[in-house]
């Protein structure tokens, strides 16, 4: 079996790794891999790596969005060398990760998947696919254009939501021509999103979690010396939060508000982007870190993780704190809601930040070792690398059997 996948990084954030452990996982079980990427690549010098474009191709790209909004709608020529590409490997399947980061043409590719009859695999890593194309989190615009079409993005000025409208028919009238089209969510809930957008006539339908290596993110030993490094008082509890930056979608204002309440009981540490976070004595933005180790060390050193995000498509940081043993009190909603067993701390109703912290305090009064062995033992069942990654592979097969 060839598969190909086409994402805009290999190997680095999340979407390149997810792209890089499928890639090993296809070699270990003797089949072919191809990876079409664009804008960073992890040297692999046993994948077939193929660049989409070049630096000077993806800048022109964001220039021209930056004028007109399309996202996706550039690259032509660049798309075109990758078609020329496919025909030369004549894969069994295709797969699309992330393709809204300035270097491909997305009429053009899905005109070239239909025509030649190509399967097709579409992971929803967000909204962009199943939007006219201005944003990648509609959640984020409290909107339901993408289930009408999109004629009224929020997103943009009155003068392009004509444009708008204009993409979304043609990226749904593009999608309904791949014969063997499959989508999958990385939660439940982006599953349904699709199945309730222009993606509702794909012929098959999945949720497949993104996982965690369970081998790497696990428990350490090493809390006393992680606490000392971050200055954390030995009689304070330790609150982590992690994002890329913060800011009122990911929740600043309630961790400034679990710092204020809980002053005299716990230390909170921020990794993320220092954006103008207000300074608190028992609160600490360390900055942003894709650096394993360090966040294995934090999630472990960590009595409680701490997401109250608006929205999630899964919640990658929610499942290494649970793989790492240590329990989380979320909003219920989006992504986060499948992530948060009982048994592993709290759900509280979306948005109400009193019981977000009623929550936090709650659950900082038991022992973490109530939470420990569950939040391991949930991760384990449902989000273990080798399980996710053999339901990928089956997926591909069935679509190649179609």
């Amino acid at each position: 079996m060839k598969v190909v996948q086409i994402n805009a990084v290999y190997g680095v954030g999340s979407t390149g790794r997810i792209a890089l452990d499928i890639a090993g996982e296809l070699r270990r079980q003797g089949h072919e891999s191809y990876v079409f990427w664009a804008i960073d690549c992890r040297e692999d010098e046993n994948a077939h790596l193929i660049r989409v474009g070049n630096t000077l191709d993806h800048k022109l790209h964001a220039l021209l969005r930056r004028i007109d909004g399309k996202q996706g709608w550039h690259s032509k020529a660049a798309t075109r060398k990758v078609c020329r590409e496919l025909l030369r490997i004549k894969p069994d399947v295709v797969h699309l990760h992330n393709l809204h980061s300035n270097y491909i043409h997305l009429p053009e590719l899905l005109r070239f998947l239909g025509e030649h009859k190509i399967p097709t695999l579409i992971t929803i890593h967000d909204s962009w696919m199943f939007t006219c194309g201005f944003c990648a989190h509609y959640f984020y615009h409290n909107c339901d254009q993408w289930t009408k079409g999109c004629t009224s993005c929020p997103a943009v000025g009155s003068g392009k939501r004509r444009a708008g409208a204009k993409m979304f028919r043609i990226k749904e009238d593009l999608y309904s021509r791949i014969p063997d089209l499959a989508v999958n969510g990385v939660s439940q809930w982006t599953t349904e999103a699709a199945a309730r957008g222009m993606l509702k006539t794909a012929k098959i339908s999945r949720c497949i979690y993104n996982w965690i290596d369970t081998q790497l993110f696990k428990p350490q030993t090493n809390a006393a010396e992680v606490r000392k490094k971050y200055g954390i008082p030995a009689h304070h509890k330790l609150i982590l939060g992690v994002s890329q930056g913060w800011s009122e979608n990911k929740g600043l204002k309630e961790f400034l508000q679990i710092a204020d309440e809980l002053r005299d009981c716990a230390t909170v540490i921020l990794v993320g982007e220092d954006c103008g976070i207000p300074k608190r004595e028992n609160l600490n933005c360390i900055g942003f870190t894709d650096n394993r180790q360090t966040l294995i060390d934090l999630y472990s050193a960590a009595d409680l993780f701490v997401n109250p995000s608006r929205a999630e498509t899964f919640g990658l940081v929610t499942a290494e704190a649970l793989s790492c043993g240590t329990p989380v009190v979320a909003y219920d909603n989006s992504g986060s809601r499948e992530l948060v067993a009982p048994q592993c701390g709290a759900l509280v109703p979306d948005g109400d930040a009193a019981a977000l912290v009623s929550q936090t305090r709650r659950v900082l009064e038991n022992p973490k070792e109530t939470y420990k062995d569950a939040c391991r033992q949930w991760v384990l069942d449902n989000f273990e690398k080798q399980k996710q990654l053999q339901k990928y592979v089956e997926l591909y097969k069935q679509l190649t059997d179609k």
